[in-house]
């Protein structure tokens, strides 16, 4: 088992639009916006660093989360059920589609009262996920 990779940050938004705008004045390419689960997300691109915005986390009902704000880093693993191991899972393994592909993703309580999202990915997306390659 082993963390693969940085998939990216997550942050709760009350205003989508607001915050892609914002993100686009500021130079980031907005891509994949989607209704997701109770909720839309959208993925913004600053150069290397790919930050997913939502408005509501998909695990929001059974963690407490800030009404906007740092939600988690989402973290590629090659192996989901070994990297859980030790860990008090809060939310998953479930398995979700969408513009990335299909993932196999569980949420683990990490120190700083934060979480992680390890993901596994199954299905590669359709079209490559990030500029200049599959993610």
């Amino acid at each position: 088992m082993a963390i693969t990779g940085l998939a990216n940050i997550a942050v709760k938004v009350a205003d989508l639009d607001a915050a892609c705008t914002f993100y686009s004045d500021a130079g980031a390419e907005i891509r994949d916006r989607v209704h997701w689960g109770n909720g839309e997300r959208a993925d913004v691109f600053l150069g290397p660093v790919m930050i997913t915005l939502f408005t509501h986390a998909i695990y929001e009902d059974s963690v407490d989360v800030p009404a906007e704000g740092f939600l988690h880093p989402a973290l590629f693993t090659d192996d989901l059920d070994a990297q859980l191991k030790g860990h008090r899972v809060v939310w998953g393994p479930a398995v979700v589609s969408g513009p990335f592909g299909t993932r196999r993703i569980a949420f683990v309580a990490a120190p700083g009262g934060i979480r992680l999202e390890f993901m596994e990915q199954l299905d590669p997306p359709a079209v490559a996920a990030v500029p200049g390659g599959a993610r």
